[in-house]
């Protein structure tokens, strides 16, 4: 059950990890630096683990942070409504840290049966939940077990999903010219915003492997069957149906719209401050912050994740099998239904980015319905979905920017569907800034 462990030929991505200094103002240092030495006591940990041969546990986060063998988020708390980092990171190593240690380095005495006792400390372990996945299980944009991730939290993906998005609410609320030090030149702000703003990308990750999620584990045959007894179970349909409308929440442009507040502060980048390590949105209004771009960015990261083609295989094999689990053709239809069938917006800004979003998923599902790796009844769902819009949108009493928006988008359809040998290039979607390992 347990890894073969090895070193990392990485340097463990030089163990760097989501930065929230962003989410304080700049007169809270002290309680920046403690986080900071948290920080660094526990990658020091981490790293002496790699050179004891253990590799990483990225399911550690999942079982009251077991283990400094994972990449920790940093725990954000909410304490009368205000956002509390002191207990950003663990303190010492995990339960598993120590389960592995003894089952890698315990010493038996002369006549023991060593494989015996070995079984022995592996079925104390399983039973006291400890569970192992790692970078194959974690990395890979495909995932299928929600409890395997870089940078999230808890056991609960959808409901650590919600809590990060109100801690990114509270961060966009309270943020301004004290998240920067004072003589630094405003446009140093916006590399605080952009990770501020993508605050929920690690914990969206999570939530979405719930969509035809498999919890599995790495169990072996014994005499009295599989260690752990579990080995391959589908994520429960009520569970996958609660991620979808959790990750649905997060492209609602109320959730996207950036503040006139926050957007008058953030002027082009200042003589002799730009670089390469600069965590910066890409633009279209260059070099003016293109705020519909960033939400343009948010939501791709929710589209891309719903739309992976070895998810909604999955989840065609998963109805297949049990009716109760939802077809892909359900996410489909729900992304659909509240994206374009969501009420126009009569706010200027806010219509803006849902007609950006709009796009973007009618973009999306065009890469998969075009995907020649995709399963062809995945891409049988995407185009059908692509048809029946078009047919919805042709019949729409709508006008102004929103009746340019339908047509061209009914264009773009038609002119897909047909797949003439040299179609007319779309504009593409902007690209999502670095995310882990951070700065690098």
């Amino acid at each position: 059950m347990l890894p073969q462990y090895r070193s990392s030929s990485n340097a463990c991505e030089l163990g760097l990890s989501p930065d929230v200094d962003y989410l304080a103002a700049d007169n809270s240092a002290n309680e920046v630096t403690a986080m900071a030495y948290a920080r660094v006591r526990q990658l020091s940990a981490h790293e002496v683990g790699h050179t004891l041969g253990f590799t990483h546990n990225f399911a550690a986060s999942t079982y009251n942070r077991g283990s400094v063998m994972d990449y920790p988020a940093p725990m954000v708390e909410i304490r009368n409504g205000r956002l509390d980092l002191s207990n950003a990171y663990a303190v010492g190593i995990g339960a598993f840290d120590k389960f592995a240690v003894r089952y890698s380095y315990s010493q038996f005495p002369s006549g023991v049966n060593e494989n015996a006792e070995l079984e022995k400390i592996v079925r104390e372990g399983v039973a006291a939940g400890m569970l192992f996945l790692s970078d194959q299980d974690a990395r890979p944009a495909s995932g299928a077990n929600p409890l395997a991730n870089l940078w999230d939290n808890g056991p609960d993906p959808v409901a650590m999903l919600k809590h990060e998005m109100q801690v990114r609410r509270i961060g966009l609320d309270q943020f301004g010219p004290q998240n920067i030090p004072t003589g630094s030149p405003m446009s140093e702000l916006e590399n605080k915003f952009m990770p501020l703003y993508l605050h929920h990308r690690y914990q969206l990750t999570a939530a979405t492997k719930m969509l035809g999620g498999v919890y599995y584990t790495f169990a072996v045959r014994s005499e009295a069957g599989p260690i752990p007894s579990k080995v391959a179970d589908a994520v429960p349909a009520d569970k996958q149906r609660e991620a979808l409308t959790a990750i649905l929440d997060t492209v609602k442009p109320e959730e996207l719209v950036i503040s006139d507040t926050i957007i008058k502060l953030l002027p082009p980048v200042a003589y002799g401050y730009g670089s390469g390590r600069s965590e910066l949105f890409p633009k279209r209004t260059s070099p003016i912050f293109d705020s519909t771009g960033a939400a343009e960015i948010a939501a791709d990261m929710t589209i891309s994740g719903m739309l992976e083609p070895n998810r909604a295989a999955r989840m065609i094999g998963q109805n297949a099998r049990n009716k109760a689990n939802p077809h892909f053709r359900e996410v489909v239809e729900a992304l659909i239904r509240s994206t374009w069938k969501a009420p126009v917006s009569t706010d200027g800004n806010l219509a803006v980015i849902q007609r950006a979003v709009q796009t973007l998923v009618v973009s999306r599902l065009m890469d998969l319905a075009a995907n020649e790796r995709a399963q062809p009844q995945v891409r049988s769902v995407a185009t059908e979905a692509l048809r029946a819009l078009g047919a919805s949108l042709k019949g729409s009493a709508v006008t102004g920017d929103t009746a340019a928006h339908y047509r061209s988008t009914v264009d773009d359809i038609e002119r897909f569907l047909t797949r003439p040998d040299a179609p007319r290039k779309q504009t593409s979607p902007l690209a999502t800034p670095p995310g882990d390992p951070i700065g690098n």
